[in-house]
């Protein structure tokens, strides 16, 4: 526990103001003139440059739970489905909803398609990065630093991968940002408002991810409250005693606003529905408590610290050492207390989602924008020395990680006998990164490096959105050919998702799916047939249309790679012949 007792909660800053205040004030004059004005408006652009890319397509770092989310999205509001949102006929209760609301209003907005469903997630990173600059400056945190520390946020795989995405991590991660920002301006000025705009914010996000939403905002207060209230002086003394009613004062202004919105959301749901009971027994319980279930294997622990570090990359070593260095730090202000607190919060919650069996690796892609803001704050008022080792090791690791990287897409583009020119301009890119710095870290210092690190991030992550994901995907809808005309289509395959990629991409064809054996139920001559099955026997009046090449699921070995196959398999088109012959004979 973290051990000084920092003078009173406004030693940031003699004068007090409020967050508002300073937004208006510093926005307002964003395009006029100084260094905010440069900072920020690079900070937006360059977030568009590197988020907005491949939104639309289908080369992107894919999570299974998109293609239902986006069926839901069109799906209800095609039915006008706006209360309970419904996916195959059916209400989707397993699902808060905001995420389906924004992308309902998205594509009433912006018209159908793959990028009016993800470009609220866009908005909602850059969002984050903002709050982060924002908040990292209204602590007195210098122009460069503050960028720098949002850019690195934006630069991080996390955000590279689920700003592309139609998932409700983005709406969690801006939500965290928001409510934490809130708390840090409550905390360096002492204005309650603020806390009540957090518990605002907070039960707003609890109709994006239920009730645990609230848990993740109380352990954000709570973590500066534990900690302020159990300080000791450096005489060794315990003055904490004074500050217990304080602190309860603060978690009831918080709590209590925290229910406003979902107190109006419940009553609507009860008062304008007779589903409105059930809707709440599954959000608030079953969907919960699902987690804990005996009927779902227990995943590994480490998938939960894993996924914090993979997607913090490619400063996940600068991130791990901030935790290690600073949890137990001797805090000198109070900037550095929230920081503090900040990262104990994103243990704690590291912590409770080790106790429920199902993991993954981005639980906690939510909680990273905190901890950058934790880092962040202990970077206020240094002279350039603050984690300077770790800049370095990071660098160092992340070219590592390029040069491993560059070798193996080389050996792919031989093995697939594609051009080289990609990793040509990669491989010149690195030689300069060697060559800044080694010439500029030696003169600069640390400022170098951190240009050096933010750099090697912006570098990587335009290699991998630009080069390798349009190389490595092959997507299983054709976007060319007799299928994209097709009206009906019957998916035949053992799993049944397949058909939700095909039904989001060919927007407004009646898609049906069967498993291989029971296929006769859909091969009724009007249909054309998509089979993921070798050796499948043609079906009386149908004829082979169309073949489309994907990677086998399961590349067991490199001798899959360079044998003939090349770690591909193929899908099978077939076109009913009546629709063919009229075609012909209308030519």
């Amino acid at each position: 526990m973290p051990s000084s007792n920092p003078q009173n909660d406004n030693s940031v800053s003699k004068k007090k103001g409020t967050f508002f205040e300073f937004v208006t004030n510093k926005i307002s004059v964003l395009f006029l003139s100084g260094k905010d004005s440069f900072y920020f408006s690079l900070l937006v652009i360059l977030n568009i440059i590197l988020l907005l890319p491949g939104s639309g397509g289908n080369a992107l770092l894919t999570q299974g739970d998109e293609s239902m989310h986006i069926a839901t999205i069109r799906e209800s509001l095609a039915s006008s489905s706006y209360l309970f949102p419904k996916f195959e006929g059916i209400l989707n209760l397993y699902k808060p909803p905001a995420l389906f609301w924004v992308g309902m209003a998205s594509d009433a907005l912006l018209g159908v398609g793959y990028f009016s469903e993800r470009f609220p997630s866009f908005l909602l990173f850059c969002g984050t990065s903002v709050l982060i600059y924002i908040g990292l400056r209204r602590a007195k945190g210098s122009v460069r630093s503050s960028f720098s520390v949002a850019l690195a946020y934006t630069l991080t795989l996390g955000v590279f991968k689920f700003s592309r995405l139609a998932m409700m991590e983005s709406l969690l991660a801006f939500f965290i940002t928001a409510v934490s920002v809130s708390i840090l301006e409550f905390r360096l000025f002492g204005n309650r408002v603020w806390l009540f705009v957090g518990g605002l914010l907070s039960g707003m996000a609890i109709l994006i991810k239920g009730p645990v939403f609230q848990v993740y905002s109380g352990v954000i207060l709570a973590s500066y409250s534990v900690i302020r209230i159990f300080l000791i002086s450096e005489k060794g003394r315990w003055s904490g005693k004074r500050r217990i009613g304080k602190e309860l004062l603060n978690h009831i202004v918080f709590h209590s606003s925290s229910l406003i919105v979902p107190g109006i959301w419940v009553g609507a749901l009860l008062f304008y529905s007779e589903l409105g009971k059930e809707f709440l027994k599954v959000f608030l319980f079953t969907e919960n408590f699902g987690k804990f279930s005996a009927a779902t294997v227990n995943q590994p622990e480490w998938i939960i610290p894993g996924g914090l570090l993979l997607y913090s990359f490619p400063f996940c070593i600068i991130l791990a050492a901030a935790f290690f260095s600073k949890l137990l730090y001797k805090v000198r202000n109070t900037a550095e207390l929230v920081g503090s607190s900040f990262l104990w919060s994103t243990t704690a919650i590291l912590l409770i989602h080790l106790s429920p069996n199902r993991k993954d690796f981005y639980y906690l892609l939510p909680m990273i924008p905190l901890a950058f803001l934790g880092l962040g704050l202990f970077s206020i008022r240094k002279k350039g020395v603050e984690f300077s080792r770790s800049l370095l090791w990071n660098f160092f690791f992340s070219l590592g990680f390029s040069i491993i990287l560059l070798v193996g897409m080389g050996l792919f583009d031989m093995i697939m006998e594609d051009p080289f020119w990609q990793e040509a301009l990669f491989f010149v890119f690195l030689l300069g990164m060697i060559w800044f710095f080694r010439r500029s870290f030696t003169r600069e210092g640390v400022p170098s490096i951190v240009v050096a690190n933010l750099l090697m991030g912006l570098g990587l992550l335009s290699y991998i959105q630009f080069s390798i994901l349009p190389k490595l995907s092959l997507y299983e809808v054709p976007q060319e050919g007799p299928l994209r005309l097709a009206k009906q289509i019957c998916i035949v395959s053992e799993n049944p998702w397949t058909a939700l990629n095909f039904k989001n991409d060919l927007i407004g064809a009646d898609i049906v799916h069967s498993v291989p054996g029971a296929e006769r139920n859909c091969a009724d001559g009007t249909r054309f047939l998509v089979v993921y099955q070798k050796g499948f026997i043609i079906p009386p009046g149908y004829s082979h249309v169309q073949t489309q090449e994907v990677w086998k699921r399961d590349i067991s070995s490199v001798q899959e790679l360079i044998g003939p196959s090349k770690g591909k398999e193929q899908i099978y088109i077939f076109g009913p012949n009546r629709r063919i012959d009229s075609k012909s004979e209308s030519r």
